[in-house]
């Protein structure tokens, strides 16, 4: 029964949402599959050979730095090189003062050994031993000021190295990141027909469920208002005659179009020689009868 149902509604205009892409979904499409990506999938290829290419040559970048030396040693090595270049430098003087020293107390005439020569000889050696422990502070400043300037010499040239390999990480993944635009364009493409798809099934299955219903609400009223049921002969087919009745009109075996289910009853047409005032039309043009009033005999002047 169904079946008839949705052949009733649907020639009552019934379930009339669109089947079709919409034109901006036709227009978007259309535009699209004519979208040429040629030059942009072979800049984006290139770009690819070229991040590969770049891939390969990681290991030639250098390692990245985590740490750098901040040991004591390395601080006692500043020092002791610190002290050291003190001393070279003093030892020479240190003798050429000692020898001047002994000069001069020859030629005053003190001689070695007595007290006037070992004053002088130990304050000679007072001073050269400041001098030595001057030396020994100095060399400690400096080689922490040495060893900073390392520490921060070390960091500077680890963390230049560490963010010329994230840059050049970086040129790698900002290169990869461009995609494939084919493989996008393709995508939208089939985002929009999925969409489409989507909402053109929905629609089909509300005008059937529409249809349904609507013929449902015709033969409802049809049975309100005495049988008035659709029996043009132009939604019909396979007409045969299969008997009258006493009013002279022929009683047909046929199927509405679009429903095979086979049916019996008068055609409209006809009916409309004989009891016209059991005929009605729709706002589509098609007739109805009311089948209480077609099987009556006619009404005679």
């Amino acid at each position: 029964m169904s079946s008839g149902f949705k052949a009733v509604g649907k020639l009552l205009g019934a379930g009339n949402a669109s089947t079709s892409p919409y034109q901006s979904e036709s227009n978007i499409l259309n535009y699209l599959q004519n979208y040429n990506t040629t030059n942009y999938d072979n800049t984006v290829q290139n770009l690819l050979n070229n991040a590969y290419s770049m891939s390969r040559n990681l290991s030639n970048s250098g390692d990245y730095t985590y740490n750098i030396d901040g040991s004591d040693e390395a601080r006692i090595r500043a020092e002791n090189a610190t002290y050291q270049a003190y001393t070279d430098r003093l030892r020479p003087q240190f003798a050429q003062q000692t020898d001047d020293l002994e000069t001069r107390l020859q030629n005053q005439g003190i001689t070695v050994g007595s007290d006037a020569y070992n004053r002088a000889m130990s304050n000679l050696q007072n001073t050269q031993n400041n001098a030595y422990n001057q030396a020994a502070y100095q060399s400690v400043l400096n080689g922490q000021n040495a060893f900073s300037q390392s520490l921060n010499n070390s960091a500077l040239s680890a963390n230049f190295g560490n963010a010329a390999k994230n840059n050049y990480l970086s040129q790698i993944i900002s290169q990869l990141q461009l995609g494939h635009s084919g493989y996008d364009n393709a995508m939208n493409i089939y985002n929009i027909r999925h969409g489409a798809d989507s909402r053109i099934a929905a629609n089909k299955q509300s005008n059937t469920d529409a249809q349904i219903q609507s013929g449902r609400d015709a033969l409802g009223t049809a049975a309100q208002v005495g049988l008035m049921l659709f029996s043009d002969v132009r939604l019909k087919e396979n007409i045969n005659p299969v008997g009258k009745l006493d009013n002279g009109l022929t009683v047909y075996c046929f199927n509405f179009k679009n429903n095979p289910t086979p049916q019996i009853g008068l055609l409209a047409q006809e009916v409309m020689q004989i009891n016209p005032e059991a005929v009605f039309e729709d706002e589509n043009g098609y007739l109805l009868l009311r089948y209480d009033i077609a099987c009556k005999m006619p009404h005679k002047e």
